[in-house]
């Protein structure tokens, strides 16, 4: 199956150094992304690039798990990522690119299913909600920032 991408943008009225920061601390993410159980790192290391991280998102009532590396931390313009294991490959990340009232926060994900026919189907049927669950993160988080 091809890959799939998805890309959203937020204006927020913060600093990009704000932004960043928030984006930075890895507690943040449970708080704001449904679905997600657990964003934890593994190591010592939870910032910059080579931190890495255990995750798992359940959907559709399955856990589908995942380690994540962070390969780009630019304060304050850019954290991506990529996924080192996991049954859905992927890759992603936040840009902050300052504006006249404050920042606007892109976030990109691209994610490769499994090949079979159940992975697309699979692939199908969650790329709709997993849209919806990071265009409502990025409000939440946008509330939070103005707040």
């Amino acid at each position: 199956m091809a890959r799939l991408e998805f890309t959203s943008t937020i204006d927020v009225a913060t600093t990009p150094e704000r932004a960043f920061d928030y984006f930075a601390d890895h507690r943040h993410v449970a708080q704001v992304l449904e679905g997600v159980s657990r964003w934890q790192p593994i190591g010592t290391r939870s910032r910059g690039v080579g931190a890495r991280y255990d995750v798992e998102m359940v959907t559709f009532g399955v856990p589908l798990k995942n380690v994540l590396r962070l390969n780009r931390w630019r304060r304050p313009e850019a954290i991506e990522w990529e996924s080192e294991s996991g049954l859905i490959r992927q890759e992603g990340g936040f840009r902050f690119h300052k504006t006249d009232r404050g920042v606007r926060i892109e976030l990109r994900i691209a994610y490769e299913p499994p090949g079979s026919a159940v992975g697309a189907a699979v692939a199908r049927r969650m790329d709709g909600m997993v849209r919806r669950r990071l265009e409502r993160a990025l409000e939440r988080i946008r509330d939070v920032l103005e707040s």
